[in-house]
């Protein structure tokens, strides 16, 4: 079973990055793919996580299999060419 994490913020004080919230879960409730969400506002650990992961501190994050998957940006232009759901097999 794929292990998919979405890593975001409930603080969130930049409309785009609300927006990006949005148009990933979005994206994973169409294709029918269950997560997990984290705030990284309020746990720290799991933000931690997340920088050293991915290298990054832009959100959303996805996160496959304890691996990282893209950011908004880099997700949707995967669901643009049909690749996405490939990250889940």
């Amino acid at each position: 079973m794929v292990k998919t994490e979405l890593f975001m913020s409930t603080v969130a004080g930049n409309l785009q990055v609300k927006k990006d919230q949005q148009a990933i879960k979005n994206l994973l409730e169409a294709k029918k793919i269950e997560y997990v969400e984290y705030d990284v506002a309020s746990d720290l650990e799991k933000r931690e996580y997340m920088k050293k992961v991915s290298g990054k501190t832009v959100l959303p994050q996805l996160f496959i299999n304890g691996k990282f998957a893209g950011t908004v940006e880099e997700l949707l232009d995967l669901e643009e060419d049909n690749k996405f759901i490939e990250l889940f097999k």
